[in-house]
């Protein structure tokens, strides 16, 4: 139905969303209104994935070469009505364990990826023993009727929908986890981040307690291209054409981020400071 690069693309432009909207939500910004590219998005969206693909990818070949490997007496496993219902029972419990997910949070399935990979695992594990079963029986008795080619098409139709569903489910969950993660990290790593001074056309209006502004015409005793100088800052992304900026001594829940938009507030300079310690000269 739909183009596979087509739908690659729309699918690590979701995933890519998701980071980028929880990342700047963490430092209470709406991630909607600094407008990021598709390639913003796509390239977030590497971050988000690297490690899920292949994990998948791992622990795919790990089950078929795995199951290859085994013994003839342990593929057959299980063997006895017993094992067969204890199998089954954790599928089921599995699976609706996942599922209460969807309902309802508990301490069984708040863990992240805990909820999807239940349900995955789940229907992996009943459908494993039913295929078992169908095979013994018709070991057993070979004339015994075969399934008709729409029973399989709808069975498998239905457990790719709830397998992919369960994979994008991890995927995204994953994708949020690693935005909360990198923007707790640069939180962290913020009193060492290399800082920027900023020289503006126009009086930004920068009212936090953290940034000192000069006025540069007064400082000189002429005009200036640059009239305002702040210090104290860190450039945190330029995208989507916004510049982001937060104090150095930034705290999340009493600190504001600073957006500036760069087409509606004039010219502006940045000097970068090599490293945290570096301290600018006072004067513009």
């Amino acid at each position: 139905m739909v183009a596979p690069t087509t739908l690659a693309t729309a699918l690590l432009f979701y995933f890519g969303w998701a980071h980028l909207y929880w990342f700047f939500n963490y430092f209470g910004i709406d991630a909607t209104v600094l407008g990021p590219s598709t390639t913003d998005y796509l390239m977030r969206s590497v971050d988000a994935l690297f490690i899920p693909l292949i994990v998948i990818a791992a622990v795919c070949l790990a089950v078929m070469w795995g199951h290859t490997a085994l013994p003839d007496r342990w593929r057959s496993w299980p063997r006895t009505r017993r094992q067969t219902g204890a199998l089954v029972g954790i599928g089921i419990l599995l699976l609706l364990n996942g599922l209460s997910r969807l309902v309802v949070i508990t301490v069984f399935n708040r863990g992240l990826c805990v909820a999807p990979m239940s349900v995955i695992v789940g229907i992996l594990l009943i459908w494993y023993v039913i295929v078992l079963r169908r095979r013994r029986r018709w070991e057993r008795d070979p004339t015994a009727p075969r399934r008709s080619e729409a029973a399989n098409i709808a069975e498998w139709a239905v457990m790719f929908v709830l397998i992919a569903m369960s994979l994008f489910w991890i995927a995204t969950d994953y994708s949020v986890a690693v935005g909360q993660t990198r923007a707790r990290q640069l939180a962290a790593e913020m009193p060492v981040q290399p800082g920027v001074v900023l020289f503006s056309e126009k009086d930004l209006q920068l009212s936090s307690s953290e940034i000192r502004t000069t006025e540069c015409s007064n400082s000189l005793g002429a005009e200036s291209a640059y009239r305002f100088r702040y210090d104290g800052l860190i450039l945190l992304i330029e995208i989507g054409g916004h510049y982001v900026l937060l104090p150095r001594t930034w705290r999340r829940g009493a600190d504001t981020a600073i957006v500036i938009p760069q087409d509606d507030v004039g010219t502006l300079r940045f000097e970068f400071a090599s490293s945290a310690g570096y301290r600018p000269p006072p004067a513009c």
